[in-house]
């Protein structure tokens, strides 16, 4: 078992920003001083500001680069090896199709609609790290993301590349998406397979409806997850920081809760409405639980994660660097390590 891991190790690539702070702040040093020595010598300068130090601003400078150095280590997420548990095999197979689709935008939920999607995504894979998971993401068309494995690790990472944009199409095609997860799963599994799809529903097509039903007659469980809310809200332009207008008109939008319930009983699954809230994901889990046999035990690593020492080590040095003053203090003139 490894005692010590980072899981978001592709972080570390920020620690070379330290050293460039540093030149530009010897090159800062160095005009400054050009500046001064422009209009007056060193020594008449520190006559005029006599409270001037320039060790206290390098001083400052470096905490501040000892406290970026923690942040970018607590951003990398470092783990430590805390235990080994047992993780019972179910022979079961789960398809998440997300929606990516423009009024995922909308912050009708915190963040936003899509971001809360992809908190549970990571939820559910964290959850189930011994079942085989696919992923689908889709709007006016589906495109397959992770094909059906137990391997795929980092979905977190993954997942923050998934946005509006990774759909060329507009719309929210939820018939695709589900006729997509059926021809994923591995047909000669007898396992027992779970297509769930998120989205908030802006799609009024029989066909999703007709999919499920196909879906089911081929044993496969379709559910669906509500993101958002039933009372109509406007959709941010991440571009323009605006509202998005179709005519002059702000486009709304709200959850088609009733389609995705019609869905959800067409694919013998179940229909979850969510929020903000951790109960929303052991819902979810709960309908998992229930599917499949066991066939097997797994042994997998728990970590146990470390980043939040990291944090408050960085906080420290940052409020250090906030309470030294730049200028000397004649109250601790005694005390004084800096000249």
């Amino acid at each position: 078992m490894n005692l010590f891991q980072f899981k978001n190790p592709e972080y570390f690539w920020l620690l070379s920003a330290i050293p460039v702070l540093f030149v530009l702040y010897l090159f800062s040093q160095h005009f400054k001083k050009r500046a001064i020595n422009k209009f007056s010598d060193e020594k008449l300068f520190l006559r005029l500001i006599p409270d001037y130090s320039k060790y206290r601003v390098l001083f400052k400078s470096i905490l501040l680069g000892i406290a970026l150095f923690f942040m970018i280590f607590a951003l990398a997420r470092p783990q430590s090896g805390s235990k080994v548990k047992t993780e019972t095999n179910k022979n079961r197979e789960i398809i998440i199709a997300l929606d990516v689709s423009n009024s995922m935008l909308a912050e009708d939920v915190v963040p936003n609609r899509l971001k809360r999607a992809k908190q549970i995504i990571i939820d559910l894979f964290q959850n189930n790290p011994a079942d085989r998971f696919g992923l689908i993401v889709f709007a006016g068309d589906a495109f397959i993301q992770i094909p059906v494995t137990t391997s795929f690790s980092s979905v977190d990472v993954f997942l923050e590349s998934v946005s509006t944009e990774t759909v060329p199409m507009q719309g929210t095609n939820i018939s695709k998406a589900i006729e997509m997860g059926t021809a994923l799963f591995d047909k000669t599994s007898n396992s027992e397979k779970l297509i769930l799809i998120l989205t908030d529903g802006e799609n009024h097509e029989q066909k999703a409806i007709d999919a499920a039903k196909t879906a089911l007659d081929k044993g496969i469980i379709v559910s669906t997850v509500g993101i958002g809310k039933k009372s109509s809200t406007p959709i941010p332009d991440p571009l323009t920081g605006e509202y998005k207008k179709n005519n002059n008109k702000v486009v709304l939008t709200k959850l088609n809760d009733i389609l995705l319930t019609q869905i959800a009983n067409a694919g013998g699954g179940k229909y979850f409405e969510t929020g903000n809230f951790t109960s929303d994901v052991r819902k979810i889990q709960s309908q998992i639980d229930n599917l499949g046999s066991i066939n097997g035990e797994t042994e997998i690593e728990e970590y146990a994660d470390l980043f939040k020492y990291f944090i408050f080590i960085a906080l420290f040095f940052l409020l250090i660097e906030f309470f030294l003053l730049e200028k000397r203090n004649h109250k601790l003139t005694n005390l004084s390590i800096f000249k």
